[in-house]
């Protein structure tokens, strides 16, 4: 009698992507991030950045690229939901209505 292995799959987590006009690669979004690999995309000279969260027992993760054909257009893409509140650093009032909204 053969045992029958259960398949495992892994959980995908939710995913939010958001374009943007910025002359600047990062967006502050009110978290902080910790940079954790680099890739060149196909064509395109602009590299992708893959970002972690640095709060404890947070997982999200962040990949921001540009777009081929605009390279002003910004596109950031979040993987998972954050765990805590948003760093409080910053006092200005247009952060904390764009911190509402990823919380």
């Amino acid at each position: 009698m053969k045992k029958i292995k259960a398949a495992r799959r892994k959980v995908r987590e939710p995913r939010f992507c958001f374009k943007t006009l910025s002359d600047v690669d990062v967006l502050d979004d009110g978290y902080k991030w910790r940079k954790y690999g680099q890739k060149v995309v196909k064509n395109t000279q602009h590299p992708r950045s893959y970002y972690r969260c640095t709060q404890d027992n947070c997982r999200v993760k962040k990949r921001v690229e540009r777009l081929a054909e605009d390279p002003r257009m910004v596109i950031t893409t979040y993987e998972g939901r954050h765990v805590h509140t948003p760093s409080q650093d910053e006092d200005d009032s247009s952060s904390s209505q764009l911190n509402n909204f990823f919380w």
